[in-house]
């Protein structure tokens, strides 16, 4: 005895809380959220888009991986720590470790030759990521 069953067509539902929505309504919002993403004033510097999030500092490992270096921009509390006179005086104030500390005036050494223009080259406008440091491997003595 074999039965056959029929296959019933499916029935699209409609999802939770868009049955007044259509897709001419989502083209548009689509249309006005990408005219609003270019009315968003495009970064002139490195500095700016660093600054306002739209880029960030790579490092490259030898194993080709990527680390994403911090920049502390003017004004903000990472600078402000960074800025303490010397290892030690951080060490003392924020209670760190003397690795964290070293951290601190190595960020702020890199946020001050970005603000200098040292690595503009590696930036153009529109640009995500910028590679400021690649790690070689070490040739063996001959």
């Amino acid at each position: 005895m074999t039965t056959a069953t029929a296959k019933k067509p499916a029935v699209r539902k409609p999802a939770a809380g868009r049955e007044g929505r259509s897709s001419e309504g989502a083209e548009a919002r689509s249309r006005e959220g990408r005219a609003g993403a270019e009315a968003e004033a495009e970064p002139k510097t490195l500095v700016e888009a660093l600054s306002t999030g739209q880029a960030t500092l790579r490092k490259v490992r030898q194993n080709g991986t990527q680390r994403s270096l911090p920049y502390l921009a003017v004004g903000t509390e990472g600078r402000k720590q960074a800025e303490a006179v010397t290892v030690d005086a951080i060490i003392e104030a924020l209670k760190v470790s003397t690795a964290t500390a070293r951290r601190f005036i190595t960020h702020l050494a890199r946020a001050h030759a970005v603000e200098a223009g040292e690595r503009d080259g590696g930036w153009k406008p529109g640009t995500r990521e910028v590679v400021v440091h690649t790690v070689v491997a070490k040739q063996p003595k001959a």
